[in-house]
This record gives structure tokens, C-alpha cells and sequence, in this order.
């Protein structure tokens, strides 16, 4: 049985000491205390600094000893020479979970690391957890907690964030991508597995994107992600592909990046669906959040333009995704709203049809966009639109989610160009819209998301083993 109760330490504790509380405070101050205050944490917070008696009008404590309550985390933020010190203190004090932001550690010289293995050693010893040391802890929208000096938005978003660096991947300014975050930082006991099981378990979470470096427990990660990828889909962001990417990673969190065809390997014998930098990560972050899985590869297209149409078919086949082949019943309807002279056929070019209909280029895309989605040998949509002159006179947006409410089973995706910020705004706002700058990632998020349906399904391809038994 999975004991997630370590890790609610961190996500959920009801105290937080932070050792090494700064005493600026204010805007570009970096102060943990006054993030985690301007948060609304309900819980109780006790600020550990020497010398100083009061923060904000918060009381200050000289150490952990003097705090006479119980301490369920401690967010330690002072420099690595005092580390030590510190952890040996918060282990005396029965601390459960224990956050170390300062580096120099596994990641540094040998005597870094000796250091990391004295407070593994400290830590185990006394029953404590420890995530980083190099980390900005966690974020929690659900408890109102940042444990990072930088200062982040929470919102109650359902994507859970697991991450060996202080990344908190970055959207579109309208959008948060992640309710909770998880920095493991250099990993010295506190690991992607454990990230993973808590969020298995979570109900907020229903989708895991990972930013990692490189695993020690390979096998435990075959199994725990195996597992997990079957109730919720893992994203993940594997650097250190190059010699130069390893060595990078080496010396910013003192990973080991490993071979990469064996991660590869890994994360399609799991279901972990790999992206290849932090655009298509954040792209699928979207996808995974607004849309339905998609059922088959047959793939309809409807364009503003002739050459619109014929790029995106050129990028289905990329993708391994077919241009879907329209029933009968579906290119008499289709007739109906094009002049006589037009060959009709997928894709669709809406603009002669909405030059020579007089109905409004909205109602033109509604339209075909619903006979499109209605054919069962369509399983999703990429729309393409351009917006020029009065946004409002080319908007398709509210065409395009009035069609999607009523086709809730089959994936819209759109590629907007010109003016398109507002129009953008509103579909992703809906939810229920993929909305990309380029064809090529219109499409490659329908792929993915099909890659992922496969594995549901249990494609044998994506199952075969792949790791011998010495690998650890």
C-alpha cells in the first residue's frame, strides 16, 4: 500500500518553521515569511532568526528549540555552512519534513557532498524527510502555501507539478498551468516517485507534468510511473539529452543524466508521454487540461485559406494522424454552404463559402465545423483561422465553443494568426479549446494525445519490456 504521508508533510503541513527568515521585506525582497503570508496560509508559521525580534509583526525565534509547539516542516533558507547545524537541531525537535533551499551539496565539491550524505544520515535516523537541498519547496493552491522566495500565482488548476529545478513551468499569460508544484531540487531523499504517488493519490490533480534531470530509482519509477499513468497522464521534460545537456545537469543539481534511449524507453513502456523542451510542455500542459482524448487518428480540417489547409494535411502525415475521408451524407450537407463551381472535400476552405453564403464568417465555421464533428469518421478537428481588421467581424470563437458543447467527445484544436489575442482568450478561457500559434503544434497535440489514448487502450508497442535486470 502506498503511504503518502510523508509527502503530505510537505503539501499539507499544519506549522512551517523558516529558519534563516530574511529581514528585508517588500517588493524584489525575495522573503519566504512575507510569501507565505501574502498567500493566506491558515496554518501556523514560526520564523527562526537570530538576533532579530520581530518581522512583519510576526514574532521571531532565536532557534527551533525555542518553539514550544510542534513543527510539521521546516523551510530551511540560510547558507550551506549552517545547514548542518540546523537539520541536527530540527531532528532533535522531532521535525517531519524538512525543506533545504541553499546548493553547494551533491551538486558542489566533495565536501558538498559529504555533507548531503551526513544529513541523509541525520534525517533517517531520526525519521525526517528531506526534498532539495538547491530547492524552492512546494506550492500548494489548495492550503494558500508557497514555499518559494519567488513570489507565484496559485490557482485552484487541476495539473500537479514535479520538478528537479526551481522550473515551475511557464504559460500564456492568461493561464496558470499548475495548482501544486513540487521542486525536488537536488533529490537527495525526496524523489520523482515520491511526487508521483502523491499526486496519484490527490483528487485536485488530474494531470503530472515532470521537469527531471536524471533518476536513481529506476525500477521503483518503472513501477510507480506504470502505475499512475493508467488513472492520470504524465508529462514529462527529460534534459540532459546532449553531452553538454549532461554535464549541465551534473553540475546543477549533481544528476546523473543517464543514457537517453533508456529513458525513452522508459517513459513509452510507462505511458509518459515525453516532450522535447518547455514550448511542447507547456503546449500539452494545455491540451491535457482542456481536451477529450482523442478515439482514432482520422483527423478533419477546416482553414480560412486553400494553403491553411494543405499545410495542416502535410503536418497530419508528419504526425502519423490521416486526413479523414468525409462520408457521403456529410459532403451533401457540406455542398449546401459552397458555391457549385468548389470542389468540396477535407479540408474544407471556409472562405468561399462565407464570400458568396452572405452569412457571417462565424456562422460559416459553426456550421461546417458541426457537420465536420457530427461524420463518425472525424475524431478531431483542426481549425485554422486568421483574424484581421474588427476582431469581432472574423471571430469564430463563440461558433467554435457553441460546437464543441455540443461535441463533447471529439477534440477541437485551433491555429490563429493575425489579431487573434482576444479571440485566443476567449477559447482558452472556455476550457474545452486547444489554441496553438502554428499548425505543426495544433496537430502534434492531437498526436500526443492520441499516443496517450493508445496506451490506454494497450497497445502491445507501447508495453513491451525494455529494462534487463541489472538495471537498478
Amino acid at each position: 500500500m502506498v503511504n503518502i504521508q510523508p509527502m503530505k508533510v510537505f503539501m499539507e503541513p499544519r506549522s512551517i518553521a523558516i529558519i534563516g527568515v530574511s529581514r528585508d521585506t517588500g517588493e524584489d525582497s525575495f522573503n519566504i515569511l512575507e510569501n507565505i503570508m501574502n498567500h493566506g496560509f491558515s496554518g501556523k508559521v514560526y520564523p527562526v532568526n537570530p538576533g532579530v525580534d520581530q518581522i512583519l509583526g510576526v514574532k521571531i525565534y532565536p532557534s527551533v528549540a525555542d518553539i514550544s509547539e510542534e513543527i510539521d516542516l521546516a523551510v530551511i533558507a540560510s547558507p550551506r555552512s549552517t545547514v548542518l547545524k540546523i537539520v541536527r537541531e530540527c531532528a532533535e525537535k522531532q521535525v517531519k519534513g524538512i525543506i533545504i533551499v541553499a546548493q553547494g551539496f551533491g551538486d558542489g565539491d566533495d565536501g558538498g557532498k559529504a555533507l548531503q550524505a551526513e544529513m541523509i544520515e541525520i534525517a533517517r535516523e531520526s525519521g525526517a524527510r528531506i526534498m532539495g537541498p538547491n530547492s524552492l519547496g512546494i506550492a500548494n493552491s489548495s492550503c494558500n502555501l508557497n514555499t518559494s522566495f519567488a513570489p507565484a500565482k496559485l490557482d485552484n488548476v487541476p495539473v500537479g507539478i514535479i520538478c528537479q529545478s526551481g522550473l515551475f513551468p511557464p504559460g500564456p499569460p492568461r493561464l496558470v498551468l499548475a495548482g501544486k508544484a513540487i521542486d525536488l531540487g537536488n533529490a537527495c531523499d525526496i524523489d520523482v516517485c515520491d511526487g508521483l504517488e502523491y499526486f496519484e493519490t490527490d483528487p485536485d490533480t488530474k494531470i503530472i507534468v515532470l521537469y527531471i534531470e536524471g533518476i536513481e530509482q529506476g525500477r521503483r519509477f518503472i513501477e510507480v510511473a506504470g502505475r499512475v499513468s493508467k488513472s492520470k497522464p504524465i508529462l514529462a521534460l527529460k534534459s540532459g539529452r546532449s553531452e553538454s545537456g549532461r554535464k549541465a545537469a551534473q553540475s546543477h543539481t549533481g544528476s546523473l543524466a543517464g543514457n537517453d534511449q533508456i529513458y525513452d524507453a522508459a517513459f513509452k513502456q510507462t505511458g509518459v508521454i515525453r516532450t522535447t523542451d518547455i514550448e511542447e510542455l507547456v503546449d500539452l500542459t494545455s491540451a491535457f487540461s482542456s481536451l477529450p482524448l482523442i478515439k482514432g487518428r482520422r483527423i478533419g480540417i477546416i482553414s480560412m485559406s486553400g494553403a491553411g489547409g494543405v499545410i495542416t494535411a502535410d503536418a497530419c502525415q508528419r504526425h502519423k494522424l490521416k486526413v479523414a475521408e468525409l462520408s457521403p451524407g456529410t459532403l451533401v450537407e457540406v455542398r449546401r454552404l459552397f458555391p457549385p463551381w468548389l470542389a468540396i472535400s477535407n479540408p474544407f476552405d471556409a472562405w468561399p463559402a462565407f464570400q458568396v453564403s452572405g452569412y457571417p464568417y462565424a456562422e460559416v465555421v459553426n456550421n461546417a465545423l458541426k457537420l465536420m464533428l457530427s461524420d463518425e469518421g472525424v475524431d478531431g478537428v483542426v481549425c485554422i483561422s486568421g483574424i484581421f481588421g474588427k476582431e469581432e467581424f472574423f471571430d469564430p470563437s463563440p461558433a467554435i465553443i457553441q460546437a464543441v458543447n455540443t461535441f463533447k467527445d471529439k477534440p477541437v484544436v485551433c491555429w490563429l494568426y493575425g489579431n487573434y489575442a482576444d479571440t485566443a482568450a476567449k477559447l482558452e478561457e472556455s476550457g474545452k479549446v486547444g489554441v496553438f500559434p502554428s499548425c505543426e503544434r495544433a496537430v502534434n497535440a492531437l498526436a500526443r494525445l492520441r499516443e496517450y489514448a493508445e496506451f490506454l487502450e494497450g497497445n502491445p508497442s507501447l508495453l513491451r519490456p525494455v529494462f534487463s535486470v541489472g538495471y537498478k
